[in-house]
């Protein structure tokens, strides 16, 4: 236990950036009787487990999935209403102290911190490798939702206030730091797991992602688009995923087995997971709770819906879409995917509402004020009736049909044909129609067909410049300030070098 203490007092001092940090931190280092093999290894451990953040729905995942054209949280009464926290993500008309944007903060940052203790504390050459894929994963997250990352360079004064790096710089350390280890990281297919196939997928979201945040006013505005991809950047692209098509992976025959509660030992294409167990739990069973209806089984807290914008994209022959599934519909009644109209029972009677009517899931809502029936359902991750409250899931990160999709799209903002990675993609999944021509617009829904509900919505939608528009239940444009979320006022409040985005 001690251990763990003087890991987590290392990384609240490096947040803290208090004067005497120096002297406080040697003196819990020496009091501590830790080697530095002992540091780097429980800091890279704890950079793994903070991946847990990311399936709580309070924190980063609220940021990626709310804003967008999939997701939206209904307050139903009483229900859901939480000082209106989930109805202004869904309006983009959030600010510096919306309590989600500082839970991500403080996770995504923490998360980062502990990568870079572990690189200040003499690390060997894998361990250095695998310290600094979480450096640049972290990095991302934070250059990606906040435009701003604070950073220390490893073993750097912790009596100092870290430096702010705009994201058109950290975009580039992310990367070049990255690429610098990558061939000191294993080369296995072990997917719990930083190895090379790890890497070569997070390289490939950096260098599809670059042009956006390059796209940088001065004073720290985000531009909107068009972006201008490099050629260049559009091949490194290519070339890691190429690498990772080459690698053990292969697409998954079931879907949703991708999801299922023993999906590590089953999916052959899930390439980095968080890991999940029934001893320790994790928060992924927030996946199916935060839209379960209160009377299914299991019994949910009725929040969440998909917009008609993604149920619209289906054809309702794509498995995708959804459907029966073994251990699911047989043991509850539930079927994966889209739910939408009457809810039954394993027995085939109809689940109830809470007045004792037929459930009857409905395509329209209303942000303010819905009744409980009323939304459009997704079941992706499948709940574990071994443990319904500490599933087994582990939460997926990436997976192999990212890939063929980052590839794709790379393709295509080359001038090149991308149908051979979608078609091979949607041949995989059983989906009759493959694709015969293609534009950006079939790629970006394709994306959505594919990863919805993954945390990848937002990204997607500000690369291809629909995140500001209107959607079901927001009929207004945003302004473009809203790309990057504000920097949390408590931030601002302890580093002197963070300045507030635009517009904030």
């Amino acid at each position: 236990m001690k251990k763990y203490i003087v890991f987590i007092a290392i990384s609240a001092l490096f947040i803290a950036s208090c004067t005497d940090l120096d002297e406080d931190l040697n003196g819990l280092l020496e009091e501590s009787g830790l080697t530095d093999q002992e540091i780097v290894s429980g800091q890279i451990s704890s950079a793994y487990n903070q991946l847990r953040s990311f399936q709580h729905t309070d924190n980063q995942y609220a940021l990626l999935q709310h804003p967008t054209d999939e997701m939206a949280g209904p307050t139903r009464g009483a229900d859901w209403d939480d000082g209106g926290a989930w109805r202004v993500l869904h309006l983009h008309q959030w600010n510096s102290s919306h309590p989600r944007i500082v839970s991500a903060w403080n996770q995504v940052l923490g998360g980062l911190f502990s990568a870079i203790d572990a690189l200040s504390n003499n690390p060997g050459a894998e361990e250095e490798a695998i310290a600094t894929f979480y450096s640049s994963y972290y990095m991302f997250y934070a250059l990606d939702l906040w435009g701003q990352v604070p950073y220390r360079e490893p073993g750097s004064n912790y009596g100092e206030f870290p430096i702010v790096l705009k994201r058109i710089d950290a975009i580039d350390l992310a990367i070049t730091q990255l690429e610098a280890v990558f061939n000191n990281l294993p080369n296995s297919s072990a997917n719990n797991a930083v190895t090379q196939y790890t890497a070569a997928s997070l390289l490939a979201k950096l260098y599809l992602n670059k042009a956006v945040y390059k796209a940088t006013d001065e004073d720290g505005t985000p531009q909107a688009g068009p972006f201008t991809f490099d050629s260049s950047d559009m091949q490194k692209v290519i070339d890691n995923c190429d690498f990772v098509i080459g690698g053990p992976f292969t697409l998954q025959a079931n879907y949703f087995d991708n999801f299922a509660p023993n999906n590590t030992a089953i999916s052959t294409e899930n390439i980095f997971v968080s890991e999940n167990d029934n001893s320790t739990g994790g928060e992924v069973r927030r996946m199916y709770y935060m839209t379960l209806h209160y009377n299914h089984n299991p019994g949910g807290w009725n929040g969440f819906v998909a917009l008609t914008d993604l149920y619209d994209k289906f054809d309702t022959n794509d498995p995708r879409f959804g459907g029966e599934y073994a251990g699911l519909t047989d043991v509850s009644g539930l079927r994966t995917g889209m739910l939408l109209g009457d809810q039954f029972q394993q027995d085939g009677s109809p689940v109830l509402h809470r007045q004792g009517f037929p459930l009857t899931y409905t395509r329209d809502f209303e942000l303010a004020n819905s009744t409980e029936e009323r939304g459009i359902r997704a079941v992706k991750y499948i709940p574990d009736y071994n443990n319904v409250d500490r599933p087994a899931n582990d939460f997926v990160l990436f997976r192999l049909a990212d890939i063929y999709l980052m590839k794709a799209e790379a393709m295509a903002r080359m001038s090149n044909d991308p149908s051979a990675p979608l078609n091979t993609l949607r041949t995989a999944r059983g989906v009759e129609s493959i694709y015969t021509g293609v534009t950006l617009n079939d790629i970006l829904d394709e994306r959505s067909r594919e990863l919805y509900w993954e945390g990848w919505r937002r990204n997607d939608q500000i690369r291809f410049g629909t995140f500001l528009d209107p959607v079901q239940q927001k009929p207004d444009t945003s302004d473009r300030t809203k790309i990057i979320f504000p920097i949390p006022a408590t931030a601002l409040s302890t580093n002197p070098n963070l300045v507030q985005n635009p517009g904030y």
